[in-house]
């Protein structure tokens, strides 16, 4: 008996994690499907919605939608190499089986259901009918199966995370199914992360995906069609009138192209672009929160900033410690001085975007001065003359400056000398992220869409386990969580995970990473607003203009 999953159900975000953090992390995290009003993220699930109720009359049809991105794009390959510059594009031309949607939850796309065999070794889609690709040809299973193939074969983006996927089936036009190495119930998400878009096979197929002329001409399914892309100024889609989904508003979306936040910052200002995907500088956040002629939405992302550990060696190797840092550190103040009240402090193991599987009862300490010091002592340090009672070094590359020193103060009232070792990107890979060489230091970045992204820190095997943290008991745990099917069964393993890593404390959260997302009031219809359960962050379908 098969255990069918609508694709509502797994809304709480499976994934198997291997993506996240594929490369080295910044404080800011990366700009790969977020927006960039970041700062390096929402207090509940579900974004804040202020978007007023639609102009009498209802949804305004047509209109053009300017919106400002600061990269340009190199290529509309969205699945060969990673290239941020064509996300805004690429989600509004093509689709994937399926998505993550403005609250980072996994939803339909070109899949309307799927359900996983009894023993979660095999997962059939059942895609919708009556697809066509925007030259009119029909899609089909063929076209998914091509391209996961293709994906897997040419080592593109998801190759890594697609690895478990051995065999695709497609028994009609509009059925695809996939065995698996073995059981993982998160293969679902990652088919709906980056480098996962399904392209047409009647293109592509027999040619070189590099070098196929429709990487500058790209050809999908999504609700917008390619017209042209002007270097160095803009790239403009059109309405595809047979859109097989939610048939968009807008007649047109044209990206001009801005490099810098200040001139795109004034052009949205002065009326020449309708949203500003450069971002709104953080120290101009609280002219919006009460203007009517602006909405403000509130965004958290699974994406953390953390103190590291060398819990093999050095002072940091003694639990009490750690604890003692736990207790030090003023993440109230981290927040409020250094991040500028963007995103929220951390108070869970876990990001609390998972709430399904959040344990509430396990949380990182209050500040207590006073308990910090009396673990030191308790570790076998004595404060010298001036109340120092051992003095240690915070690696860091650029980016996580203005925290470090709020760090650095915060160590200094529990009787830590910390000294700050700045380093570029070349120095601190060489010392810190390959050679392991460190005693404390400072990492951020994404930890989704799924969970057990987490394993990929602290799992023993884990890439960016830096502090090479292991306990045997987690790995097992780790490797169960991609096993098990359920929310509930999924849930309980993860909250014994919390348990183990509140108690060996490996790291020390301090912030959930968000931002406030500025838009004007006359753009209805935003991904982040009311239709953030359907579209992703940078999907316009059902953006329209009230003006």
């Amino acid at each position: 008996m098969k255990k069918r999953w609508l694709a509502a159900l797994l809304a709480l975000a499976l994934c198997y994690g291997l993506f996240a953090g594929c490369s080295k992390e910044e404080s800011q995290g990366s700009d790969t499907e977020q927006p960039s009003q970041q700062q390096d993220g929402e207090q509940d699930r579900e974004p804040e919605k202020k978007d007023s109720q639609p102009a009498e009359g209802g949804v305004k049809e047509g209109g053009t939608f300017v919106v400002s991105v600061a990269n340009e794009p190199s290529t509309y390959n969205p699945d060969a190499t990673s290239d941020d510059g064509n996300l805004p594009v690429v989600h509004n031309v093509f689709n994937k089986l399926v998505k993550i949607n403005g609250s980072d939850q996994v939803t339909p796309d070109l899949a309307e259901s799927w359900e996983f065999s009894e023993d979660g070794a095999s997962v059939t889609f059942h895609l919708h009918e009556n697809v066509k690709w925007h030259d009119g040809q029909p899609f089909t299973s063929e076209d998914v199966k091509w391209t996961i193939e293709q994906i897997q074969s040419a080592e593109g983006f998801a190759a890594a995370s697609l690895a478990d996927i051995v065999e695709i089936t497609c028994p009609d036009e509009n059925t695809v199914e996939m065995k698996l190495a073995g059981p993982n119930s998160g293969i679902v998400s990652s088919l709906a992360w980056n480098g996962t878009f399904i392209l047409p096979k009647h293109i592509y197929e027999g040619t070189d995906w590099l070098e196929n002329e429709a990487n500058q001409k790209p050809i999908g399914t999504g609700p917008f069609k390619f017209v042209e892309h002007k270097a160095g100024q803009s790239v403009t889609l059109e309405k595809n009138e047979d859109f097989w989904g939610d048939k968009p508003h807008l007649d047109k979306v044209v990206f001009t192209i801005i490099p810098d936040q200040n001139t795109a910052y004034q052009a949205w200002l002065n009326g020449e672009v309708d949203e500003l995907r450069n971002g709104v500088p953080a120290n101009e956040f609280s002219k919006y929160e009460n203007n009517p002629e602006y909405v403000v939405y509130d965004k958290l992302w699974p994406n953390r900033g953390y103190l590291l550990f060398n819990v093999n060696e050095g002072p940091f190797a003694n639990l009490k410690v750690r604890q003692a840092v736990a207790y030090g550190i003023d993440r109230d103040e981290i927040n409020e001085k250094a991040l500028k009240n963007q995103g929220m402090k951390a108070e869970y193991f876990i990001s609390p975007l998972f709430d399904w599987a959040l344990d509430k009862n396990i949380k990182l300490p209050e500040r207590d001065v006073e308990k910090a010091k009396q673990l030191l002592e308790e570790a076998g340090y004595t404060a010298d003359e001036n109340g120092i009672y051992f003095t240690t070094t915070i690696d860091h590359f650029p980016g996580f400056e203005d925290v470090v020193e709020v760090v650095k103060s915060n160590f200094k009232e529990i009787g830590v000398q910390l000294e700050i070792n700045s380093m570029d990107d070349a120095s601190y890979d060489e010392k810190v992220w390959f050679g392991h060489d460190f005693e404390i230091t400072i990492l951020g970045g994404y930890q989704g869409p799924d969970i057990s992204a987490i394993a990929n820190r602290f799992g023993e095997n884990g890439s960016i386990n830096l502090g090479e943290y292991k306990n045997d008991r987690l790995n097992e745990l780790f490797a169960e969580g991609v096993v098990k099917s359920t929310p509930e069964d999924r849930a309980a393993v993860y909250k014994e995970a919390q348990k183990i890593l509140s108690e060996d404390l490996p790291a020390v959260f301090y912030n959930e990473k968000g931002t406030k997302i500025i838009a004007k009031a006359y753009v209805k219809g935003h991904p982040a607003g009311e239709v953030s359960d359907r579209a992703s962050e940078v999907e316009f379908t059902y953006v329209w203009l009230d003006k």
